[in-house]
């Protein structure tokens, strides 16, 4: 074999490297969308469900607190995300942000909360629970953050849905410990919610 036939030998197999290296980087950036796709469609099945659900509860904090204490964090939590940004209050952002790490992780683990918008504010979550007194879920979440570089998870979503691909094996096996350890919390998070919801009530401005 000389060595004009050896050298096109060896290009065509770069050239056959890289296309099937292309191949799995799209496909995997199109089963990575099609997840994100999934979620946002989820999302909006879930506002639909909470119209249903808290809407006749009213829109105001006085409305909302007058029903029952098993539906006053839901329905505070439907309220608050209406609101624009801007006006969320900080008690009112850690709020939310703890109710949707406590959905997230009963119903899919710390996976399913990084992986889905609720894991934009990982830090509100961390600095709620705190407030709160929920020290042994404070503690988890700051280990299932730690996976990340700086142990900061990226806020915007898109950025990092990338980092969780990059560092799935290492993250795995830290999630599936902090899930054991958060499903056998004896710390009642509903309560804890609802008792900061009604120390910070002031500070509930809805609608």
């Amino acid at each position: 074999m000389n060595k004009l036939t050896l050298l096109i030998i060896v290009i065509a197999a770069g050239l056959i490297a890289a296309g099937v290296l292309k191949w799995r980087l799209s496909r995997k950036a199109a089963a990575r969308q099609a997840l994100l796709d999934e979620a946002q469609q989820n999302s909006a099945s879930l506002d639909a469900f909470a119209e249903k659900e808290y809407g006749s509860l009213g829109a105001t904090t006085d409305e909302i607190f007058s029903h029952e204490d098993t539906k006053i964090l839901g329905a505070l939590n439907y309220r608050i995300g209406q609101k624009a940004g801007a006006r969320i209050t900080q008690p009112e952002r850690r709020l939310v942000a703890v109710y949707w790490l406590w959905g997230e992780v009963h119903n899919g683990g710390f996976d399913q909360y990084f992986f889905n918008s609720s894991g934009d504010d990982s830090e509100a979550a961390l600095a709620g629970l705190k407030e709160m007194g929920a020290a042994g879920a404070a503690a988890l979440l700051e280990r299932a953050m730690e996976v990340f570089p700086g142990g900061k998870p990226p806020a915007d979503r898109q950025q990092r849905v990338a980092v969780m691909d990059k560092l799935r094996k290492q993250a795995e096996s830290v999630w599936e410990q902090c899930d054991k350890e958060f499903y056998a919390l004896k710390e009642d998070l509903s309560e804890l919610m609802l008792a900061y919801a009604k120390q910070k009530r002031a500070e509930i401005v809805l609608p």
